[in-house]
């Protein structure tokens, strides 16, 4: 694991249940705003379940990607009472 992937790992551990942020905006708590798509690069070598990546999601509020796909991260967010409508966060 790479220090960006711990520092990543970090910040999305702190997403409470139930909320989610941007990859823009855990790039930006790390820095630098530009730096979404190495987010999401990060997010996707995640294997730890410790580490809710499930909680990311694209700006335009798509769900976005997950390594164990898109419907299972769905799943999981509405699990923790996050609305989801047409695949769009709400």
């Amino acid at each position: 694991m790479t220090i960006w992937q711990k520092r990543v790992f970090n910040i999305v551990k702190n997403i409470p249940r139930g909320q989610v942020l941007t990859y823009g905006e855990v790039a930006q708590k790390l820095g630098n705003k530009n730096l979404a798509r190495a987010v999401g690069n990060a997010l996707n070598k995640n294997r730890d379940k410790a580490v809710p990546c499930h909680r990311v999601v694209r700006s335009d509020g798509r769900v976005g990607g997950f390594n164990r796909g898109s419907a299972e991260k769905i799943e999981l967010l509405k699990s923790e009472g996050v609305k989801i409508i047409n695949g769009k966060i709400r």
